[in-house]
């Protein structure tokens, strides 16, 4: 057996964020909170006066006045032998407000990036080397022993570390906010791992950082002689690593499901509704959200050529005029086209006299996803896909959008597309950035603070026997290889390959041919557990 220890090279991040904590406030709660209110002048109520007022069982009546009392909303005072509720002054705010006011903590913690393909992981999940642990070992030179670093990015987006970031949820704790990290360290830790080249194999990766086996093995086959002339090291690295255990399982340590093994950057419940394949439906399905746009619509297109580029000009005028604030980001392939594409862009600002404003990137962004994201009278909105800004003759070809209407998902992708501007060179990006945090702060906030809605069946109009939803994992960036990887070998999950120029009638038949496919074509994703990729 050829086996050959290694280095992964990290990037170490100080991560700084607020959590805000406390209970939903439920309807009856809010009741009890102000008839309790009402009689804050005349002394407040006894448990026999709430007891008549809402004729429930006292039982319910006491946990609820003790949940109020918990939270320092309510207070008890004795007078002639009697318990007497009374209101507090945080007690007063929540019911002038209508929702529990906020406590909040500074937390902070700990996320390594690795220098290969970009992906993250908190540092206490691994068990990391320092460059000082690996000088002190014979010949140890971490840089000479170390794989070749490929990522040069030093900055981290929030957005991206939400996920990794602690919380209690015995607190009933959210991320509130997240502060760019506060520091960063390079190539000073390090993650070491095994290669067994017969057998293909890295031992030591953990679950998320799976799809970088390949990568690692190619480039130790490649350095072999040089690793295999470093013995010393390589024996004294095999006993530093035995003396450290692992803490997360690793690839090649026993098999895994995918939801073990990594957690996405958002999930959400979707139905037939959501989800379209065409080009023409996807067009419609954006045309539908736009349509009921309020206040800033964010529009992120990437991948612009310049007939999308004057979809996306005339979709940002049509929301100026009708007072929305808009924010674009978009990029390009083609470096050729970027110039002409930009003056298409700029041109959304020509007219002053329009009510909604506009911010926008004036050198193409690196690479995003195409993405909307919205309020509206319902709550926050966003769609994921390549058919937002298409273009009739597109219609017929593949072109799959998602609508996300999961508050929660919404806000953790507002922070994503918050960071991705957060990159844009100059002043312009400023407001956006500081907007599409707020809004994830005050969405994901008004989440929190209410009771949790009861999930609604939704019939499948192609068979009323069978519900019509099913959950969308939102990825992003390296995840994607990641994912696929773990799919192609999950019991659980069939997962289909499609090429973009394929017309949509034979993706349908292919999916039609799968086990219990019935009727619609979302049926059949809902049941092989669909997975939507959001390229970075």
């Amino acid at each position: 057996m050829t086996m050959i220890r290694t280095l992964v090279p990290l990037q170490m991040y100080v991560v700084t964020y607020e959590l805000a904590y406390g209970r939903p406030y439920s309807k009856f709660e809010e009741l009890l909170l102000k008839a309790i209110n009402e009689a804050s002048e005349s002394g407040g109520r006894t448990s026999q006066e709430l007891e008549r007022i809402f004729q429930v069982h006292l039982r319910l009546l006491t946990e609820g006045l003790v949940t109020l009392i918990q939270e320092g909303w309510v207070a008890m005072a004795q007078r002639d032998s009697q318990i007497h509720y009374l209101v507090t002054a945080e007690g007063r705010s929540t019911v002038a407000t209508g929702r529990r006011p906020m406590r909040v903590r500074t937390a902070h913690t700990k996320i390594v990036r690795e220098r290969l393909s970009g992906q993250m992981a908190r540092a206490n999940d691994l068990s990391l080397v320092t460059a000082n642990n690996l000088r002190r070992l014979p010949r140890g030179t971490p840089r000479r022993q170390a794989l070749q670093p490929k990522i040069i990015r030093t900055k981290i987006n929030g957005g991206e570390a939400e996920r990794l970031l602690p919380r209690s949820d015995n607190q009933h704790e959210w991320v509130r906010w997240i502060d760019s990290a506060t520091r960063v360290s390079q190539d000073l830790h390090y993650l070491p791992v095994r290669v067994d080249l017969d057998a293909d194999k890295v031992f030591g990766l953990p679950y998320q950082w799976q799809h970088l086996r390949d990568m690692i093995v190619q480039e130790v086959r490649d350095r072999i002689q040089q690793f295999e002339a470093d013995q010393e090291f390589q024996a004294a690295l095999g006993q530093l690593m035995q003396s450290r255990p692992e803490r997360m399982p690793s690839v090649g340590g026993g098999e895994s499901t995918v939801d073990h093994w990594a957690a996405p950057y958002a999930q959400t419940v979707v139905s037939c509704a959501d989800f379209t394949l065409s080009g023409s439906l996807g067009r419609g399905l954006a045309a539908d959200l736009l349509a009921r746009a309020q206040g800033s619509a964010l529009l992120i297109a990437g991948h612009l050529d310049q007939a999308s580029a004057v979809a996306l000009r005339d979709v940002a005028i049509g929301l100026r005029r009708r007072g929305v604030h808009c924010d674009v980001l978009w990029s390009c392939d083609a470096d050729q086209q970027a110039a002409e594409i930009g003056r298409t862009i700029s041109a959304i600002r020509a007219d002053d006299s329009l009510p909604g404003k506009l911010s926008f990137n004036r050198q193409p962004a690196t690479t995003v996803a195409d993405m909307i994201i919205t309020n509206t009278a319902d709550g926050p909105v966003a769609a994921v896909g390549a058919g937002l800004f298409g273009v009739p003759a597109q219609d017929d070809e593949l072109r799959p959008v998602l609508r996300i209407t999961d508050p929660a998902a919404v806000a953790q992708l507002s922070r994503i597309c918050s960071g991705w501007w957060e990159e844009v060179p100059g002043s312009e990006a400023a407001l956006p950035v500081h907007r599409w945090k707020h809004l994830a702060e005050q969405w994901a906030g008004n989440l929190a603070r209410t009771p949790a809605a009861a999930q609604v069946p939704v019939v499948c109009p192609d068979d009323p026997s069978r519900d019509c939803v099913g959950k969308a994992v939102i990825l992003v960036g390296p995840q994607q290889a990641a994912f696929r990887d773990r799919l192609t070998v999950e019991p659980s999950a069939r997962y289909l390959r499609t090429e973009p120029d394929r017309p949509v009638n034979e993706i349908i038949a292919d999916l039609a041919a799968l086990d219990g496919a019935v009727g619609r074509i979302f049926r059949v994703l809902a049941s092989i557990r669909q997975r939507v990729l959001l390229p970075a």
